[in-house]
């Protein structure tokens, strides 16, 4: 029998009854390994057929690849498929219907429709999605959202002096990020320079767009990729090192932070009315005002009442932007707050139960892409809520409510991390179907038996 030959053999029969083609090349590759090593025992001992001794130590490989086929499954994701999908239409539904007597104001069924059938679209393709595809690929999903950025910042049209779709491809950067983050791990200091270095284009991009909230976002997202990096010591150079890395970081972005609202007319002028709106209710702080006015007309259930100094006038005449960014608000208005409410917690627990499974993912770069699009979606949530409040700092929008597009792009970004939930399976430890295989002895070089089994 040829060099080999008879572990070649048994791979293919076991590989055959696996029927997860991402699993299989894994769970091969550590079944060979166990292999090679049960096959050097037996040489060291002096066998002259190590390798035939091996396969058959082993067992049948059609009962053991039917053992790991089981342990080696795709885990279907289908109450946070539904519950997803029920959200986005609700949320669709509700955006018609809001809207169905504004006049010039109102949302087109037909596009929100379409925009439905899409987000479902892109639901079920980053489901079914090999997500990996990022980690082995991450340089150059890197180098390819840089250049697409780039050119979104010079082809895209401009609403309010903003590259209106860089702010789109933007949302994709933490993804991006996480790629490049993950290519640098065991390097060393040099690891650590180039995930520091991997964000400053990414930040550029979206300052030039201008996207304050998008770079937001990504220095947030860094930050805690550094700290869990820290806990693993993905850089190789101590946990107590890299953990020195971070907090050096958070000063420094702190401290330059603290330097731009201090020195920024713009910024200041701004938390200033996010703190006492009724400072200038003709000016900056009139959307705050205006939210204000509504709210206090609202009822727990039902249509509310404005105060009677605005007449007759509509609430979307009296309400900027009360379509899209102070959606929220309308429906708080029309609807009242108990349906404002459920809304608002059924979207927090489809969050809590997709953090739980974060926290629970065994590979580590499902968990840093996992983190990298919940962590936008939770500071969203929390923005979304306080502008449709009137604590107006930043126009962020409600995840999946506020915008056909963007609900495409949120559904897309949900089923990439039911992609990662969905292959966790592959993470499934082989070594315990294995071990049970084993079953030989070696007497080491202080001649005590050991046995493996």
């Amino acid at each position: 029998m040829s060099e080999h030959k008879a572990i070649k053999d048994y791979l293919n029969t076991v590989g055959e009854q696996i029927r997860w083609k991402r699993a299989r090349a894994s769970v091969l590759l550590e079944l060979e390994q166990h292999l090679s090593d049960q096959r050097d025992a037996f040489a060291d001992e002096g066998c002259d057929d190590a390798e035939r001794m091996a396969v058959e130590e082993m067992g049948d490989p059609v009962m053991l690849g039917t053992q790991l086929d089981g342990i080696h499954r795709p885990k279907p994701q289908k109450c946070l498929l539904v519950l997803t999908i029920l959200f986005a239409v609700v949320c669709a539904f509700l955006r018609v219907w809001l809207t169905a007597d504004y006049c010039y104001l109102a949302i087109n069924p037909l596009k929100t429709l379409l925009s439905v059938c899409l987000g479902c679209a892109a639901l079920l393709g980053g489901y079914f999605l090999d997500y990996s595809f990022l980690a082995r690929y991450g340089k150059k999903f890197y180098v390819g959202a840089l250049i697409f950025g780039v050119l979104m910042l010079y082809c895209s049209p401009k609403v309010n002096n903003v590259s209106y779709y860089t702010r789109y491809v933007a949302s994709f950067f933490p993804v991006v990020y996480a790629a490049w983050f993950y290519t640098c791990r065991n390097k060393g200091w040099l690891g650590i320079f180039s995930a520091v270095a991997g964000g400053i284009p990414l930040c550029l991009i979206c300052l030039v767009a201008p996207s304050i909230w998008g770079a937001l976002l990504l220095v947030i997202v860094g930050l805690v990729l550094f700290v869990v990096a820290a806990q693993k010591d993905w850089f190789s150079i101590g946990k107590g090192k890299t953990a020195l890395v971070v907090a050096a970081g958070v000063i420094s972005m702190a401290a330059a932070a603290c330097g731009t609202a201090l020195t920024s007319n713009r910024f200041l002028i701004r938390w200033e009315n996010f703190l006492h709106p009724e400072r200038d209710p003709l000016g900056h702080s009139y959307a705050a005002m205006m939210v204000k006015n509504v709210l206090s007309g609202s009822r727990w259930l039902g249509e509310g009442q404005l105060n009677s100094e605005f007449g007759s006038v509509p609430v979307e005449a009296l309400l900027p932007n009360c379509e899209t960014d102070f959606l929220l608000t309308t429906l708080i208005y029309k609807l009242g707050w108990i349906p404002f409410i459920l809304l608002v917690t059924a979207f927090a627990v489809l969050l809590c139960w997709l953090a739980v499974r974060c926290i629970r993912q065994r590979s580590q770069f499902g968990k840093m892409v996992a983190l990298s699009v919940l962590i936008p979606f939770c500071l969203r949530t929390i923005m979304g809520i306080a502008l449709s409040l009137g604590h107006i700092l930043t126009s962020v929008s409600f995840p999946f409510f506020v915008g056909n597009l963007q609900m495409v792009l949120d559904m897309g970004m949900v089923g990439l991390v039911l992609s990662v939930f969905r292959q966790d399976g592959i993470a499934q430890n082989t070594e315990g179907v294995l071990r049970k295989r084993l079953h030989f002895q070696l007497i080491d070089s202080e001649g005590l038996l050991i046995s493996y089994k």
